[in-house]
């Protein structure tokens, strides 16, 4: 099942569980393939890190190698890394790199209070080329009505196809020491 599991409150007593569907109500609708794979990427760490046992939101630490605004909406709807001061982004991270236009990393960095940290990256050709020079366009102020059209379908394509495909599919997860 897609969801999350964590703890929450002074003495942990709240238990909150976070469906895919949560996150898309709290995001404005825009970048749907971030919030679907960053949401796949926390439920990834978060379980190679704790098992079935939910983690306090307030352990968590998120080190992103992405900055925009679908993944880290969906950090801190799951974990609450920005309010609690625990989220670090580094488009440089040499992990991940994919797109050819710019810096930015498909890699989080997840750790829970003592326990190593996780590793958990978009696998290489999830997101098609086409992905990324329509980014490029937007950057550059030249994306047409049809461009913008085209994108808006590729993202919910590949929100879609992120939330069916398999971890192993999807990701690469690798413990850190």
């Amino acid at each position: 099942m897609l969801e999350i599991a964590v703890r929450d409150g002074r003495t942990a007593e709240h238990l909150k569980i976070i469906r895919f569907d949560d996150i898309e109500k709290y995001h404005c609708g825009q970048f749907l393939m971030a919030i679907a794979v960053a949401f796949r990427m926390l439920q990834a760490g978060i379980e190679e890190l704790c098992g079935n046992e939910p983690p306090q939101r307030k352990d968590i630490k998120v080190l992103s190698g992405h900055g925009g605004p679908g993944f880290r909406d969906a950090i801190e709807y799951v974990t609450r890394a920005t309010t609690h001061n625990s989220l670090t982004v580094d488009v440089n991270y040499p992990v991940a790199q994919y797109d050819p236009h710019r810096a930015q990393s498909y890699t989080f960095v997840i750790s829970i209070a003592g326990r190593s940290p996780v590793e958990v990256s978009l696998k290489d050709g999830f997101l098609p080329l086409e992905f990324y020079d329509l980014l490029e366009k937007g950057r550059a102020g030249t994306r047409t009505e049809s461009d913008e059209l085209r994108l808006d379908f590729l993202k919910a394509s590949l929100c879609k196809r992120a939330l069916a495909m398999t971890q192993d599919e999807l990701l690469q997860v690798k413990r850190l020491v």
